[in-house]
């Protein structure tokens, strides 16, 4: 490609990367549903024409949006950018899906605890922020709750259940914070994959519908699991329940992996996948049974895996 081509592409894919981050960010409620496809277009254009062109956009972006939009907008972006070069240098090594997702997803979380440390100065005071900022907004949603006719009863154990409620989700939200870090790599790898059909991106070895969590997982699951019953040693509790989730989340993904093996080898139309994808998220009770599911199939091989690896021809 002649360099006044690359320019001009280089030009658009910073466009649309900015208009993607600047959208999510300004429209109310659907605009979050963009924010996991800002990286998209970096992605692909580092791909495409060379990682360090890539980078270039990046930092560019960054600087554009610090400029014009101010420091919190351009540390967002600086981190979504962060997302995307921690990517490139995952992608195009051979590496498995869970290595290539839970290594970028760590350096992430590492560089949220330190821009939270930047901006305030000690981890009691982010502690704390994040205390105010969790009671403010679960304050908000008792308010819409009285407003559609909650009954006065449920409202009472709501408020009584608040602070524990604040407490939990202030333990367990380096959890959410990876495992949704975990999500938006997730969706940006499948569009990549889409993208780029001809290219062992990531996972080499088979498609994402084959995939399996490594099995020594199960013992950080147990072990996580009893660390949760030991008397006092409140600080090893809280490690192990976010280790919990963690581990969870890799079944989740391990159960959705078998949901979508049958799909694809059923031939289920695709309206009813999506109803399905649908329920599974939103639905509790079907969301712990596929994570039960991707737990099980370690012993029960629900798509016959261990057979497919004994064959002489693939191994081969």
């Amino acid at each position: 490609m002649s360099r006044p081509q690359l320019m001009k592409s280089f030009v658009l894919v910073l466009a649309s990367t900015s208009l993607l981050f600047l959208s999510g960010v300004a429209i109310p409620f659907v605009g979050v549903l963009l924010i996991p496809l800002v990286p998209q277009p970096a992605l692909a254009f580092g791909l495409k024409h060379g990682k360090a062109n890539g980078v270039g956009l990046l930092a560019a972006g960054t600087l554009l949006l610090w400029f014009f939009g101010g420091r919190v907008l351009g540390l967002g972006f600086g981190l979504l950018a962060l997302m995307v070069i921690l990517l490139y240098g995952a992608l195009d090594r051979g590496w498995s899906i869970e290595a290539v997702v839970a290594g970028p997803a760590a350096g992430l979380l590492a560089a949220v605890s330190g821009i939270l440390l930047f901006l305030f100065g000690s981890f009691p005071q982010i502690r704390e922020a994040i205390r105010g900022a969790l009671k403010e907004n679960l304050e908000l949603s008792l308010r819409v709750y009285e407003q559609i006719g909650f009954s006065p009863e449920g409202m009472q154990v709501l408020r009584e259940r608040a602070p524990q409620v604040t407490e939990l989700v202030l333990q367990i939200l380096p959890a959410f914070a990876f495992i949704g870090f975990a999500v938006i790599l997730l969706v940006n790898l499948f569009f990549l994959q889409r993208r780029f059909p001809d290219r062992e991106l990531f996972m080499p070895t088979g498609n994402l519908r084959e995939w399996k969590s490594p099995e020594p997982l199960v013992w950080c699951l147990i072990v996580s699991g009893f660390a949760l019953f030991l008397p006092g040693w409140q600080t090893l509790k809280t490690l192990a329940l976010n280790l919990l989730l963690v581990i969870a989340a890799f079944y989740f993904f391990q159960g959705l992996a078998i949901v979508a093996y049958y799909f694809h080898r059923k031939n289920v139309p695709f309206f009813l996948r999506s109803l399905a994808y649908v329920l599974i998220v939103f639905e509790q009770v079907l969301t712990v049974l596929v994570v039960g599911l991707g737990l099980f199939d370690l012993w029960g091989d629900f798509r016959r895996l261990k057979k497919k690896d004994l064959n002489p021809s693939r191994a081969s």
